[in-house]
């Protein structure tokens, strides 16, 4: 059998150095590789000194994602489009230049990622913009992955082009290991509450902190997620717990292994995000048996079945702070092993690998048909 040629473009690059897609598309191409797929994934310029990690070619973009994303996922594009079967676009930025595969007759997938739209960080124009690409994605891929159900329902609902969405969630590892926190910043295990996440407006840090400051708790709060450069949004977070020794900016942590030991060690994970999507972090939480405590939305609702814990405003969350470290132990273990359970049974990265392959061997074999 002829195998498969597939090109992820939109990441930075792998391996994963940045964020959900570039864990993705590491996680996706390494896997394909052994089911017999030629993938590629396109990275930026002199990001890596290898040209194939794992089995996967490494492509190299002569400008950067960062600079000049619009740009760099049109180069991409361009040069996927030539040699590969399937073309697999990480978000919706660089959707203008799908006429390109007017030349080619590629079949084009895109991962739309959240309503990316909803974020405060983007201006007007910006919004706008954002809007006008996953209305050009929708209407110009061969088929759109919808990471949620919940995202499905946004694109139909504005879209309509139900039979053209497929559902396939972002996945996670699963953790055999326990990794001691060896007395990072003085933290002891269950001694904090945990964010991980970037530190924008959407993902409710400020209510979480407002949260906090009202509940008697001995328990301290620690956040992930890097600060610089200081922006309005994280000046006021750090007015609002200036007197508070007990709220701790960590920054970011890309090492991997102490990542895992600080979400092992905590009491609970408290997840702020609300634009979209299944959320690496939330993830990534209960692959790492934690208690979840989330905003209240479909998306976080969807990924925890609505088992857990759920707050809109700061003074929900105060109460479940309070009623949560109340619970017995075997409640507490109950909810760490549901956690777990369902990062094994549905969000696991062979899984989602698997669902990727049958759903492009499909792809591939409709277009045949259309060929006749």
């Amino acid at each position: 059998m002829k195998k498969i040629k597939l090109a992820i473009v939109g990441t930075r690059g792998i391996p994963a150095k940045y964020g959900g897609f570039e864990t993705f598309a590491e996680e996706i191409s390494k896997r394909l590789v052994k089911l017999e797929y030629e993938v590629a994934v396109y990275c930026d310029k002199d990001s890596f000194e290898f040209q194939e990690f794992l089995g996967v070619k490494l492509k190299f973009i002569n400008t950067t994602k960062n600079i000049n994303p619009i740009y760099y996922c049109y180069l991409s594009l361009r040069d996927a489009l030539k040699y590969n079967d399937i073309v697999y676009v990480t978000g919706v930025a660089g959707a203008i230049s799908y006429w390109i595969n007017i030349f080619y007759r590629k079949i084009i997938v895109t991962n739309t990622d959240g309503v990316e739209y909803y974020r405060n960080k983007w201006n007007l124009s910006e919004k706008l913009f954002l809007r006008f690409s996953e209305m050009i994605s929708v209407l110009f891929s061969s088929s759109i992955i919808a990471d949620s159900t919940g995202i499905k329902k946004h694109l139909v609902r504005n879209y309509h082009f139900e039979k053209k969405i497929k559902v396939i969630e972002y996945g996670a590892n699963t953790i055999t290991k326990f990794y001691e926190i060896n007395d990072l910043n003085n933290l002891e295990p269950n001694s904090y509450y945990l964010i991980v996440a970037r530190i924008e407006p959407e993902n409710n840090i400020d209510k979480i902190i407002a949260g906090y400051l009202l509940c008697n708790t001995n328990k301290k709060l620690v956040i992930v997620g890097n600060y610089l450069p200081l922006s309005d949004y994280i000046s006021k977070l750090f007015n609002l717990c200036q007197h508070n020794k007990k709220i701790i900016f960590l920054g970011g942590i890309y090492d991997k292994e102490k990542l895992i030991a600080i979400r092992q060690n905590c009491f609970a994970y408290i997840h702020g995000h609300s634009v979209g999507g299944t959320n690496p972090s939330l993830l990534e939480a209960m692959a790492s048996m934690n208690i979840i405590i989330a905003h209240d939305n479909i998306f976080n609702r969807e990924v925890t079945c609505s088992k857990m814990f759920y707050f809109h405003t700061h003074q929900e969350l105060k109460n479940i702070l309070q009623n949560v470290e109340q619970l017995p132990h075997t409640k507490l273990d109950e909810l760490k092993q549901f956690a777990t359970k369902r990062i094994k049974e549905y969000y696991n990265w062979e899984l989602i690998t698997k669902r990727y392959d049958d759903f492009f061997r499909e792809l591939i074999n409709t277009s045949k048909e259309k060929l006749g």
